[in-house]
């Protein structure tokens, strides 16, 4: 019998792509599900196959608390903040809610130990909806066609610049490789960095300025992404895409590492002080660990990932 679920989860773009295997799980179990997410993000959330039905934060939340206790047997509260929080004690249902965990997460950052590393946030999602994971490959709704297919996906965005190599480096890793099977992704505010990039590597392609639905289909098509901590390195992962992920402020053990794990990655971690910070600012006290990224550790897991596939 189909129950009806409503899935809380506002933000942002990695969160709201790393929920797509409990959805999976959750209609399987033959739940329909409706999705509450802050507005600006209701372009991924519709790259989520299983969603039934897609709501914004700031247009539907009030017209859905006065008819959400009629209309759902249950809440899931993947947000996990004082505001969801709120919100879902007033629908007054059965409520599953992701725990974020505050006081590890803190000795975390301030230890660096291995002793406070976190579980994987996709497993404590499936735990807050009481769903067993499958680590199948996720298939996301995208309803353009890769441009391109077989090349080097590099992501030179980051939210903040502690995820964040410089155009020096990565023409360093880049040199190594014909420009000609290499594609820059990132976000607008990375089309600089690429123009920085192209000037001297000038076969490169540049995919900056794209939206995420354009660009996870270049992933979904890719030979090899290379990408700091990101949405479309989550999405590469979960498409089960070869993958080298890249950490300076952030770290694996925050529990955003890739997921699920896949012979086909490799993970280069900075020698400068990580973790620093969950989201990966750099404080003003602080130099940047993602200057101390170890390029040719990078170069090294290139060949390895690509050795038997293709030549450099």
């Amino acid at each position: 019998m189909m129950h009806k679920v409503l899935l809380i989860r506002f933000s942002a773009i990695g969160d709201l792509l790393l929920t797509a295997p409990v959805i999976r799980e959750l209609k399987k179990e033959g739940a329909h599900i409706t999705l509450l997410v802050k507005d600006r993000f209701r372009n991924t959330a519709a790259l989520l196959d299983g969603v039934d039905e897609l709501l914004s934060w700031e247009k539907d939340s009030k017209a859905l608390l006065k008819r959400a206790a009629s209309e759902y047997q249950r809440v899931i509260d993947l947000q996990g903040s004082p505001q969801s929080n709120r919100y879902a004690r007033k629908i007054k249902l059965p409520t599953s809610t992701y725990k974020k965990p505050y006081l590890r997460r803190a000795l975390l950052l301030f230890t660096k130990s291995k002793a406070f590393a976190l579980k994987p946030v996709v497993e404590r999602y499936a735990d807050a909806a009481g769903v067993m994971l499958s680590k199948d490959k996720v298939a996301f709704k995208t309803s353009v066609p890769s441009p391109v297919q077989g090349k080097i996906v590099v992501v030179i965005g980051g939210s903040y610049r502690g995820k964040r190599l410089s155009a020096e480096q990565w023409l360093d890793i880049l040199s190594a490789l014909p420009q000609e099977n290499v594609v820059l992704l990132g976000g607008p505010n990375d089309k600089k960095r690429a123009q920085e990039i192209i000037e001297h590597l000038p076969e490169c392609s540049d995919a900056t300025g794209n939206s995420v639905e354009e660009g996870i289909a270049i992933i979904s098509e890719a030979r090899l992404v290379i990408s700091g901590d990101t949405g479309f390195m989550h999405a590469t992962a979960l498409m089960h895409v070869p993958l080298i992920s890249l950490w300076g402020a952030t770290h694996p053990m925050l529990g955003f590492g890739p997921w699920p794990p896949q012979n086909n990655q490799r993970t280069v971690i900075t020698k400068g002080n990580s973790p620093l910070s969950k989201h990966g600012k750099v404080p003003a006290y602080a130099s940047n660990p993602m200057r101390k990224l170890d390029t040719e550790e990078v170069k090294s897991a290139i060949v390895e990932i690509l050795q038997g596939r293709t030549k450099l």
